[in-house]
């Protein structure tokens, strides 16, 4: 069986990828220290990558963020 998201736990994914895009530095900020949290749970490159892929209903930037921020992570925590 294929993984399958929480769908509270991904649309508060959701709602924080498109937070990110506001230009007020507080919001930004309070995002960046949510998405940093996120990044302790194995689940969470998941879900990017099931916003990333599946959910081609979302706006491209919100995709495209979470697209972003899989390679981040994966730079970041593997080989």
């Amino acid at each position: 069986m294929a993984w399958q998201p929480d769908q509270n736990g991904l649309q508060q994914i959701i709602q924080l990828l498109k937070e990110s895009q506001s230009p007020d530095t507080a919001t930004q900020r309070a995002v960046q220290e949510k998405l940093e949290e996120l990044n302790k749970y194995p689940d969470f490159n998941n879900y990017l990558i099931f916003v990333l892929t599946k959910l081609t209903s979302e706006d491209e930037p919100t995709r495209s963020l979470s697209g972003l921020i899989l390679k981040n992570n994966v730079r970041a925590h593997f080989n």
